[in-house]
């Protein structure tokens, strides 16, 4: 999935410079380099349990919500600071998960929505008939 990512991504690009340039391009997508991409958290430690991707930050995790759960990933500064104003919480992971019971994942997921921020509904995996 990440080397397809890559290839769309570089075809857009020699597209959009034939588009400005009039003359073609061409690109090579190395797949070695999007998995040493795609490993960078892990060198720089940010999966570990502490760390901002693997559970030491309230701002990005799964919560409970009335009728299951929601993905927050508010790991840039102005959407932190946007959802402790609106949700009138101190920011701890407590304060967080009470205000998440207050409603359902898909009435979260809309607020979320109008308040332009990373949250949204945690959804079952479709059903595949075999």
């Amino acid at each position: 999935l990440a080397g397809a990512e890559r290839a769309v991504t570089a075809g857009l690009a020699a597209l959009l410079h034939r588009a400005v340039s009039g003359t073609s391009s061409y690109c090579e997508v190395a797949l070695a380099n999007v998995c040493d991409d795609f490993a960078e958290p892990v060198r720089r430690g940010l999966t570990t349990p502490d760390g901002v991707l693997g559970g030491g930050s309230p701002g990005y995790g799964i919560y409970a919500s009335s009728t299951s759960h929601v993905a927050l990933a508010a790991l840039e500064s102005h959407f932190w600071r946007r959802l402790l104003t609106l949700l009138e919480v101190d920011g701890s992971r407590a304060s967080l998960e009470s205000a998440f019971m207050q409603r359902t994942a898909l009435e979260w997921e809309e607020w979320a929505r109008a308040h332009d921020l990373p949250l949204v509904a945690v959804r079952p995996p479709p059903r595949i008939a075999c």
